[in-house]
């Protein structure tokens, strides 16, 4: 009989030690969920020129996302407090979640009228037309591209990374404005200035006539963008088409990301540095490019459509100084799902947007998942209200 108390005593006992074992885990675990979620939603406040840490943060947000969700639910069912904990954190962030993913069913649908004024809008980084054939197993990509476009059709389309192959006797430019049949083009330079023209840059193909085109420069006299004023039947907008500091990956960089597993520690580090300066680099670019975009858009004397490739995710200084308080995300007005946009092997997050002015009202925002370049193409439907 003692024999068997014993038994039954150190069973309770090894019992009491897992149970204390499990809500060290627990509470662990729960402290560095949370302290990765707050540092996440630091990335929208800090100016990453400064401290870059929240930046990256901001960009692993999607992950530490999903893992809160997961690991809230499973507290849930194993009914632990560090629930509520868990589900305070993510509620914090809300504002954050919103711009990351959209489960909303009823973004689907398009209720326009036809007969309401609206248009459709299209931003798509186009890498070139693929011209150096970085799509590998493809040497069509440019056809593959101009298909697509004569289906979709938009009203407007905001080209980035465009090449238009002027020496031909057809040029890219002629292929796309009679597919998309438009006959209004904004470029970032003057065609007569054959100095300054390398055939690279910024297109904006409309259907509706076009005027003031304007090329946008940084603060070191980069052209960043360019914008015009669309007549829509007797209403106007001005169009923003930006492209913000990329971070300037070479083949080496992206050959680690997709190899990382394979590399061996040094090789690991060393290439992660390399990433990292590139980055920190680049976020001190962004920002002031960003600021001056707020700039543009608080000047302008209509409302604002911003097409772009920001090269930041939602959750970032960049955004936030660029969209404010009152500018709207066609993606969270009609969108759905992650809306990841860069076609990267780990990187699933959403870097190319449709901005506007809260006057217009978006519908059926879609990204088109072609794989015709390192971005998909993304695109809405506007109306005035």
């Amino acid at each position: 009989m003692e024999k068997d108390k014993e038994k039954q005593e150190n069973k309770k006992s090894l019992w009491q030690r897992l149970k204390a074992l499990f809500f060290k885990i627990n509470v662990a675990v729960t402290v560095m969920l949370a302290l990765a979620t707050l540092l996440c939603y630091s990335a929208v406040y800090v100016n990453p020129d400064k401290f870059p840490l929240p930046a990256l943060a901001g960009m692993a947000f999607p992950y530490v996302l999903a893992l809160d969700v997961l690991y809230a639910l499973l507290l849930v069912f194993a009914k632990k407090y560090t629930a509520f904990l868990m589900v305070a954190v993510i509620g914090l962030g809300y504002k954050f979640i919103d711009t990351t993913v959209q489960l909303n069913p009823l973004h689907y649908i398009d209720d326009f009228d036809d007969n309401d004024s609206s248009f459709t809008m299209m931003s798509f980084n186009v890498r070139l037309l693929d011209r150096y054939n970085w799509i590998k197993g493809k040497n069509d990509t440019k056809t593959k591209i101009f298909e697509f476009l004569k289906y979709e059709s938009p009203d407007i389309t905001c080209f980035q990374e465009f090449y238009n192959n002027s020496k031909d006797s057809i040029t890219n430019e002629q292929i796309i404005s009679g597919l998309l049949q438009t006959t209004h083009i904004a470029r970032d330079y003057n065609p007569e200035d054959t100095m300054h023209n390398t055939n690279k840059g910024y297109r904006i193909f409309s259907k509706y006539p076009l005027s003031g085109v304007t090329p946008i420069f940084d603060h070191t006299d980069n052209v960043i963008g360019i914008y015009a004023d669309v007549d829509f039947k007797g209403s106007k907008a001005r169009i923003f088409n930006i492209h913000l500091r990329s971070i300037k990956l070479g083949y080496d960089d992206y050959d680690f990301i997709d190899q990382i597993n394979k590399k061996k520690n040094s090789e690991q580090v060393s290439g992660a540095m390399n990433i990292y300066n590139k980055l920190t680099k680049a976020y001190a670019m962004r920002v002031k490019q960003a600021e001056m975009m707020r700039h543009l858009i608080d000047s302008s004397p209509y409302p604002v459509v911003l097409c772009g490739d920001f090269n930041e995710p939602p959750v970032s200084y960049c955004y936030r100084a660029i969209t404010g308080d009152d500018m709207c995300d066609a993606f969270c007005e009609s969108g759905t799902g992650w809306g990841g946009t860069v076609r990267l092997k780990f990187l699933k997050f959403r870097i190319d947007y449709i901005i506007h002015s809260p006057i217009l009202e978006s519908r059926a925002f879609a990204t088109h998942r072609e794989n015709l370049s390192d971005h998909f193409a993304i695109s809405c439907k506007f109306k005035f209200r």
